[in-house]
This record gives structure tokens, sequence and C-alpha cells, in this order.
């Protein structure tokens, strides 16, 4: 029986990286596409080509993952076709000015994979899309990308915010992208079958240990501000007002999942383990788990995501696909997922007290 051949993208994101992970525990045959030559020497330390010889790795630069036709290089694999491509998608924000541009910059971007797909590659029989809806939360709750500043009041727009509206408006622009997909999909009568898997938004441990802050990726960020003492070292944190999550090793198995079973195609998943802690419960958690960082945790670092409600919209509510054709039955503890990435996160700030020590 034939290896199956397998396309991941942005295999060098949080969710990527975890996916690609999670692939290469099976026998299958994989290219992995990321944004640099960096990107590729830091899969090769981590998958050696004598213990991964099936593992391939290609470069679209970040520029160019917007534009039509970026990933058609690494589409076409000649005499052994893909059978399924593993789309992550990533974060385009910053290349629109209003969350409907944003919209339909995501939708277009989408569009050119498929279109791609469709054309180059008459194997291909399932395509995975990964996504979130935090780029969306982005634009209602933080529109400018600049830099954080805690003497801004502008900074802590996520506070002043109502978590309902922006968890509603996000689920309705993602429902808007899927809806042109399928819509395409019927139009062009795609040969290939599609599966879209969302998450409300994204925490778990990096693949790699933490070099700076800046590898921080999706809601980690959250976790990051409030481990850090000093307020010059915040960042802007997803999932910006958004209360409910996934652990990114759950989605990564839903996700292989929604690749591999026959009943998962043309289908829409929800992956969600519930609503996050709140900052003060979170700060409690981490306490509990590293007493060395008491007095440097700060529950007013993150804002608040109780939904006044208490009940979980319909969207995220219906899991149940997940659970009965992904198997995703049982979802990781909150506190592991917090703990995992708290402990990457102490690591890092050991390392650069440690930077520190030795520049002085």
């Amino acid at each position: 029986m034939a290896r199956r051949r397998i396309l991941v993208t942005a295999a060098d994101t949080l969710i990527g990286s975890r996916t690609l992970n999670q692939l290469l525990a099976y026998d299958v045959s994989v290219r992995a596409v990321v944004g640099s030559q960096e990107e590729v020497r830091f899969l090769r330390q981590q998958y050696p080509s004598n213990r991964y010889p099936w593992l391939e790795i290609a470069i679209v630069p970040r520029s160019r993952l917007a534009a039509p036709g970026a990933f058609d290089d690494a589409l076409r694999d000649h005499p052994e076709p893909f059978d399924t491509i593993i789309h992550t998608v990533t974060d385009h924000s910053e290349e629109a000015d209003c969350l409907a541009r944003f919209v339909n910059l995501q939708t277009e971007c989408l569009l050119n994979v498929l279109r791609s797909v469709n054309m180059i590659n008459a194997r291909v029989y399932r395509v995975v899309i990964i996504t979130s809806l935090s780029p969306f939360a982005r634009w209602l709750v933080d529109p400018d990308p600049g830099p954080y500043n805690p003497y801004n009041p502008a900074s802590h727009r996520t506070s002043e915010v109502d978590p309902e509206y922006i968890l509603a408006t996000s689920q309705a622009s993602d429902n808007i992208v899927y809806t042109a997909l399928y819509n395409w999909m019927r139009e062009a009568r795609a040969r290939f079958e599609l599966a879209y898997v969302t998450a409300p938004s994204v925490y778990g441990p990096q693949m790699r240990p933490l070099e700076n802050s800046a590898d921080l990726q999706e809601a980690n960020r959250r976790i990051w501000n409030i481990c850090g003492s000093d307020s010059h070292d915040r960042m802007r944190a997803p999932p910006y007002g958004i209360g409910y999550y996934a652990d990114v090793r759950d989605l990564a198995i839903a996700s292989v999942q929604a690749a591999f079973l026959p009943q998962a195609g043309n289908r829409r998943f929800m992956v969600s383990a519930g609503q996050m802690l709140s900052g003060a419960a979170i700060t409690h958690v981490l306490l509990g788990r590293f007493p060395e960082l008491a007095g440097r945790l700060r529950s007013d670092a993150s804002p608040p995501s109780r939904l006044t409600s208490g009940r979980p919209p319909v969207g995220l509510a219906d899991t149940q696909l997940a659970s009965t054709i992904l198997g995703l039955v049982q979802y990781r503890a909150v506190e592991d997922t917090l703990t995992d990435v708290a402990q990457q996160i102490v690591d890092l700030q050991r390392l650069q007290n440690w930077r520190r020590i030795i520049q002085s």
C-alpha cells in the first residue's frame, strides 16, 4: 500500500508545528512549508533526516503568503503527488485596515489555496483548513497594530468591550469565510473534500524552547503578561476578549483526524475545551505550580474573559462532531495547559536573567 503524501503549511507556527509533530507519529510522507531558511534549520534539528526520511521541507516566504499562487511550487510533486493538504491559516490582519477588509482578505487567501490545489494536483482528495477566531477579535478590540503601551488607555480596550459581542461578531466573520469557501467548492466542482476546523482561541506549549518573548504565539501571550512583573515587557495579547479556548495539542489531534477519517470530509468542526480561567484564577493555578513567581504574577495584566450569560454560544457549544467523528471526547485539563505554557515562560525568564548576568 502506497504511503500517503501530505502537505502541511505554516509548519513554523504554534498550530502548524504541533500539527506536523502529531502527523509524524504516523507512517506518512510529509512536506512541511515554512517561511525562511532559518526555520528549515530548526526543523532539521528537531527532525533529523536519518530519523525522519519521509519529511521534506519547502519555503514560502511570509511576504508571499497572501499572494495568488504562493503555494504552487510547494504543491507540485512528481512522481508522488499529494493526496492531502493541511493548511493552517496565518494572520494577515496587519495587511488590512478594517474588519470587513480583513474578512475579505482572509477569504481570498484561502480561496487562492483551494484554486491552486484544484488546478495543480488532481490526486488531492482532502483539504483540511485550521483556523481560530482570535484574528477576527483583534479587529474589534485592538485595531492599532503598534507596540503595547502600558500608559496608553487604548492599550487596555479589551476591558472596555463586551466579550459576548466580540465572540458573536468573530463567529459571524468566520461563518462568512466558510460560506464563501463552501460556495466556491460547489461552483468550481472541486475534486476534493474540505474539512474546516476552528478553535475559539489557542493556548499551549511551543514545539521548541523560547528564545525571546517574540516567539510566543496565539493566546500564550496572555500568560506572558500575567507572569511578567515589568509592565514595559508586556505585549498585545490574544485572545482579545474571547474566553473560550482549545489546547493546541488537542487542536492538532483533531486536525490530523480530520485529514485521515473518511467521514470527516465536507464537515465543519468546532474544537473547544470550554472557557479559559479568569486572570485571577490563572494566577492562583500558576502560583501553586511555580511558587518562585510569588510577587511577580499580575492578574490585572490579563483582561477579563468571562461571559455575562455564563452559557457558551450555540456555535461553541456544538462540539459534538469533533467528539463523534474525530474522537475528541476528552480535552486536556486547563491546569495542564497553563502549567506547560508557564514552564516555557519561566525557562525563558531564567535564560534572560542569565544573559543579563553574563553581559554585566
